[in-house]
């Protein structure tokens, strides 16, 4: 039986599938954000953290900068949305 790393799966796989993990984080901080702007705050933070990692695997691995992409214009987009609805 194999063994499936799902954590690999969805952040370390340049596929469609390794896509998915970042855009669950932009998707669970938009949602902490709507909840309490102080938490989205803190989620995107740890999307940096999550940015920091992709940044060193560029080097081996350049398809890395679409994950980048995704953590931080959505993560910027996670932070903005809710100032603008008040």
């Amino acid at each position: 039986m194999m063994e499936v790393n799902i954590f690999e799966e969805l952040f370390l796989k340049t596929t469609f599938w390794g896509y998915l993990g970042p855009m669950a984080l932009v998707i669970g901080g938009y949602l902490l954000s709507k909840k309490d702007r102080n938490l989205g705050v803190l989620w995107f933070v740890m999307e940096l953290l999550f940015i920091a990692q992709y940044m060193g695997m560029i080097a081996t691995v350049p398809q890395y900068w679409w994950h980048i992409f995704i953590l931080l214009f959505g993560g910027i987009f996670t932070c903005v949305f809710p100032f603008l609805d008040t």
